[in-house]
């Protein structure tokens, strides 16, 4: 095996053991309490422990096949995927059922789907996924549609989004809710707005570089660093006044760096369209330098594809240029000249 392959053979590997222990990490009941409290409305007023030990319903977290297997896939009617003979199926990171008192102390359904991204640019806005994955969410509630079909069994579906890859500074350590309002346009009616406000989504963004005020971003942060050592995230996550288990200290443990597996489609798809044309070159020419040329060349095709992708998503999500420049810098490792240049080039003037 050359280093090449090897390269992209550890990539792989590199980004499902990652996957793995991040979303280990991530269905810790204690985890998910921090996380309902701060950023879910219906739970703000309750404390943590509450949470932990009365809400959440343990035999309901579900996790992506892809990730930590779990001995069941199916429990009360809930699975970390959602199948449609005309879309396809969708798998969930991580799904699971809550409740939250009401106003005379009934306890009311939500669903939760939380998700991991490590990429904030995959070449698609990630409000619209959220919308999406929600939508399913909801819909898969009812499995039959026809005259009989009660909607008014619908739960409140949350989608929230941890973004802790290359989130550029502009956007780190911010947290956007997305829901549905009421607006009257001829006269106005009162209606309670649990009777239409049933998808929320919450995209919560980190940067290793930030440092946060909140302690639950501060606590997201810390779990998913990859400049902190392990001793580092536990100590601090003491301080934080979080529990120590062995969930978490596996999942910490298992944490790999970030930057070793993060690549660009644009990058990817480079290396290996230049490992086929080197290899049919090598092998209608007979020489090993035909197939080191190829490779060379579709990785700096492949590498200026995906430069320009990031330049101009950055530009559509109202990036700034230096920010923009940072961004292809840290991704591309490339020199800050060479990163102008490709401003220049790809930056679209008003």
């Amino acid at each position: 095996m050359n280093n090449l392959s090897a390269s992209v053979l550890s990539t792989e590997e590199g980004k499902a053991k990652y996957d793995q222990a991040m979303l280990k990490v991530l269905s810790d009941k204690q985890v998910l309490a921090w996380i309902l409290k701060r950023f879910v409305s219906e739970y703000e007023h309750l404390q943590l422990e509450e949470i932990e030990t009365k809400y959440i319903e343990p035999e309901t977290i579900l996790v992506s096949k892809v990730g930590v297997n779990r001995d069941s896939s199916v429990i009360k009617g809930l699975s970390e995927k959602d199948s449609s003979q005309k879309e396809g199926t969708v798998y969930y990171d991580i799904v699971f059922q809550a409740y939250y008192p009401g106003n005379e102390q009934e306890k009311i359904g939500l669903y939760i789907n939380l998700e991991a991204q490590a990429d904030y640019y995959p070449g698609y806005p990630l409000e619209m996924r959220g919308i999406y994955y929600g939508a399913r969410r909801l819909s898969s509630q009812l499995k039959q549609i026809n005259r009989e079909t009660n909607y008014g069994c619908l739960q409140k579906v949350y989608s929230i989004w941890l973004c802790v890859g290359n989130v550029p500074a502009c956007e780190s350590d911010t947290v956007t809710l997305y829901d549905i309002s009421k607006n009257d346009i001829i006269g106005s009616v009162k209606r309670n707005k649990d009777l239409y406000d049933l998808i929320n989504v919450v995209i919560i963004r980190l940067n290793d570089d930030a440092v946060p005020e909140d302690g639950t971003m501060k606590m997201l942060q810390t779990l998913f660093s990859n400049q902190m050592s392990k001793q580092e995230k536990l100590q601090t996550l003491e301080q934080l006044g979080m529990r120590m288990n062995d969930s978490l200290e596996k999942g910490v443990d298992g944490s790999m760096n970030l930057s070793d597996y993060v690549e660009l489609k644009g990058i990817k798809k480079g290396i290996e369209q230049g490992r086929l044309e080197g290899r049919l070159e090598g092998q209608r020419e007979g020489r090993l330098e035909g197939r080191l040329e190829g490779q060379q060349e579709g990785l700096q095709t492949g590498m200026k594809t995906g430069i320009r992708n990031m330049i101009e998503l950055c530009q559509d999500m109202g990036t700034t240029e230096a920010d923009a420049q940072s961004q292809i810098i840290m991704r591309f490792h490339i020199p800050e000249d060479e990163a102008i240049k490709y401003i220049k080039t790809f930056w679209k003037s008003e």
